[in-house]
């Protein structure tokens, strides 16, 4: 099995429905074999090093969950740079999939080009904000960026949102309020983006895996430290729940209070068009606070609330949901247990929201096939994924 592993999903199918779906991910918890007894200045490059699938937002999580357990200030300035890496990182990953992946969930070609110009301005932006490298060390002396190099960078980000993912500019695709005008957009707009949601007009899909769901509340401290402190922590870091209830961390949980959100949700319930608008949505969202940021200081920081001595929580919201990290530094400021919760074991848990829209699917073998691959896509589990059809 890979440091990132997988998700192994099948479907049974019988009398033109799913009658049984089976969702296994099969991550191995590496964090506590690869960082116990690493010193705590260096446990957050180890970490970003380590878990590479969102670097930035591992990195950022781990820095910040250090950092209370040892009782080092964050820096205002490394905070407002941590939270301008993971916003860019959150870009480039749902760029990532709508280049790569959405195009072939309708049969056309992956946009490498574009792409390729996404992962340049990542690699200029990173270059621009943190040249030194500061950004992720310990109580970390980091310089301000060049203002007008950074919103010159940000400036053809948003040309290229504005000219191969929208269509308009990111402010104006947020602003949409009214599912009429973001249909016509679908129906009219002659472009990748906009014609995979017309494929699912087309197709009936809208309203496909649609199911009732709940997203996952903010943590309580005293509540993670328990379960994560018990005989029962391995159990809740590969399958978790909340006093037995599952919840999703997804696109369409941060997104679900959006305007557009709720009109297609009334008429759609929560399904494939709902779920694939909320990640173009939360896309604009963050380019926009990405700008914003730009403009004035912030201190983001991404502890959960006060934690136990020599403990540390952080939570980040990543491209996928919420990341969760814990730390216990023992007397010699050595990781004495490290435990990471990922998104993917929330929306991909065997009783979870994936597993429950699946089972709602309906349709001859090869268009459930087709909508569990959209949902799957959807969702996004950041690994390797397997899908397996089979009939009773």
């Amino acid at each position: 099995m890979s440091l990132e592993g997988n998700v192994s999903i099948s479907l049974l199918l019988a009398n033109q429905s799913v009658q049984h779906a089976a969702v296994k991910s099969q991550r191995p918890l590496l964090a506590q074999a690869l960082l116990a007894g690493v010193n705590a200045q260096q446990a957050p490059q180890k970490v970003g090093m380590v878990f590479n699938l969102c670097a930035k937002s591992q990195a950022s999580a781990s820095v910040f969950a250090i950092e209370q357990a040892s009782g080092t200030a964050s820096a205002k300035e490394a905070c407002a740079v941590r939270a301008q890496l993971v916003r860019m990182e959150l870009i480039r990953e749902h760029l990532w999939r709508i280049c790569l992946d959405w195009p072939k969930l309708r049969g056309a070609q992956a946009d490498n080009a574009l792409m390729k110009q996404v992962l340049l301005l990542d690699k200029e932006w990173e270059a621009c904000l943190d040249a030194d490298k500061q950004a992720f060390i310990l109580g970390g002396d980091v310089k301000p960026p060049l203002k007008a190099k950074a919103s010159s960078i940000a400036m053809k980000l948003g040309t290229l949102l504005k000219e191969h993912i929208f269509y308009m500019p990111p402010k104006a695709f947020y602003a949409c309020k009214g599912a009429e005008e973001y249909l016509l957009w679908a129906q009219y707009t002659q472009m990748n983006v906009p014609q995979l949601i017309q494929s699912l007009v087309v197709n009936g899909w809208q309203a496909s895996g649609q199911i009732d769901t709940a997203a996952l509340p903010d943590f309580q401290v005293s509540w993670l430290q328990e379960i994560l402190s018990s005989d029962n922590a391995e159990s809740f870091m590969k399958q978790p729940n909340i006093e037995g209830e599952t919840f999703e961390s997804t696109p369409y949980a941060r997104q679900a209070s959006h305007p557009l959100i709720a009109e297609l949700e009334q008429k759609h319930g929560v399904g494939l068009l709902v779920r694939f608008t909320a990640v173009l949505l939360e896309l604009a969202k963050t380019y926009l606070d990405l700008e914003k940021a730009l403009m004035q200081s912030e201190s983001k920081c991404d502890v959960v609330g006060s934690a136990p001595e020599n403990t540390g929580f952080a939570a980040v919201e990543a491209a996928r949901g919420r990341l969760l990290h814990r730390v216990v530094l023992d007397d010699e400021n050595k990781v004495e247990t490290y435990q990471i919760v990922a998104p993917t074991e929330w929306n991909f848990h065997p009783d979870g929201v994936l597993k429950r829209a699946l089972e709602t699917l309906q349709g001859d073998a090869e268009s459930i096939e087709q909508q569990a691959k959209l949902l799957i896509h959807a969702m996004d589990p950041c690994v390797a994924f397997k899908l397996e059809v089979s009939h009773a």
